[in-house]
């Protein structure tokens, strides 16, 4: 099925005297030997031939990038396979690659070829020895500078396919990285949420402290310590997420449905937590407290301010009134009081206050110590 539209893709091209090349993510995903299902190409007259395209295949058109001379648009099919179509920068592919980002992604080959079967990419900076040893390398030049945004992207590739930051990249991270308040909040919060929906993010976010980074993103955590509090306990959400039996609560089928649905917003709110306690609470609008006023600016939706401040606040609830499963009525309804207050966060939010604990209990009883 593939093979059939990248051959109708390939004929495209050449209609258009257009030579497609596959670069980027989709080679990394090659080598790694993972299924993939999105595909980028770099191409003279890339919005025309990804127009086209869709018209052809009634497929859903998304414009990615309408800078003139930097247009991306993705092709979206039926089978939610996507095709993104970008204009070549440069004299020739080799130009292009070079101002790409890290070694991993400035690879490519052309179309024709890569249907043929070859593997004979075109790499010049060695991406491909870096995806073997599972290294994130920045490509020389002023990679950070032309875009500082991606050195929070390092970050969201070794969440994403566990490689490690080689050293000089890291070093140029901490030198530059107050350039991130350069970049516009809500792409940081795209590449954040796209880290934090990784499984194993922690390593990540530890890293980002050490660098620096998450001091630029988020000051006020560090207004009052030099390392914040939520880094341990983010690490214990991560954990409790993955093993949710491990402290024996059912039903546990709803229990991971309802930690997996929205775990990237979960672990903001795990790392944004410290804050609630320098929160000053207003009852008509979440927007008036530190946290609110932390996603507001990151240009959050409406509906993530609202959840992350039903988890923190059941979390803070949870952790202030030292919730023990009741035996007699009178303390049955003050718990029932509480569920029905936190209703929206409950599962999160006790998830988030369990996390917070030093040691908590798992499924014979004795007190797991991950600090």
């Amino acid at each position: 099925m593939i093979e059939k539209q990248l051959q109708n893709i390939l004929q495209l091209g050449k209609s258009h005297q257009s030579k497609l090349y596959i670069v980027g993510g989709t080679l990394r995903d090659l080598i790694l030997g993972r299924q993939c299902s999105d595909f980028d190409f770099a191409v003279r007259s890339a919005s025309t031939l990804a127009k086209e395209y869709a018209h052809d295949t009634k497929s859903a058109l998304v414009p990615l990038d309408t800078t003139p001379g930097r247009e991306t648009f993705r092709v979206v099919t039926k089978k939610n396979i996507h095709f993104d179509f970008s204009e070549l920068q440069g004299e020739s592919i080799e130009t292009d690659l070079s101002q790409r980002d890290f070694t991993i992604n400035a690879m490519a080959i052309s179309l024709q070829n890569f249907i043929g079967g070859s593997k004979d990419f075109i790499d010049p900076c060695n991406g491909k020895y870096d995806i073997e040893k599972k290294i994130i390398r920045v490509l020389p030049g002023p990679i950070f500078l032309s875009d500082p945004l991606r050195m929070l992207r390092a970050f969201r590739f070794m969440s994403k396919i566990q490689f490690k930051i080689e050293n000089a990249t890291f070093n140029k991270i901490k030198k530059l990285g107050a350039k991130i308040n350069h970049v516009a909040t809500e792409r940081i919060l795209s590449e954040l949420k796209i880290l934090l929906s990784s499984t194993e993010a922690s390593p990540s976010i530890e890293a980002m402290h050490n660098s620096g980074m998450l001091k630029h993103i988020f000051p006020d955590l560090y207004k009052s310590n030099k390392t914040p509090r939520s880094l341990k306990p983010f690490n214990h959400l991560e954990f409790l997420a993955s093993n949710p039996k491990q402290i024996n609560l059912k039903p546990l089928t709803e229990i991971k449905k309802a930690l997996s649905n929205r775990s990237e917003t979960i672990k903001l709110g795990s790392i944004l937590y410290p804050l609630i306690k320098t929160s000053k609470v207003n009852k008509r609008t979440v927007q008036k407290t530190k946290i609110g006023k932390i996603l507001s600016a990151l240009h959050a939706s409406k509906a993530d301010i609202n959840y992350i401040d039903a988890i923190t606040s059941c979390a803070n609830s949870a952790s202030n009134k030292n919730l023990y499963l009741p035996k007699n009525k009178s303390n049955q309804i003050e718990l029932y009081k509480f569920v029905d207050k936190h209703e929206l966060g409950l599962i999160s939010g006790l998830f988030l206050s369990i996390s917070n604990l030093f040691k908590f209990p798992i499924t014979n009883g004795i007190g797991k110590d991950l600090a």
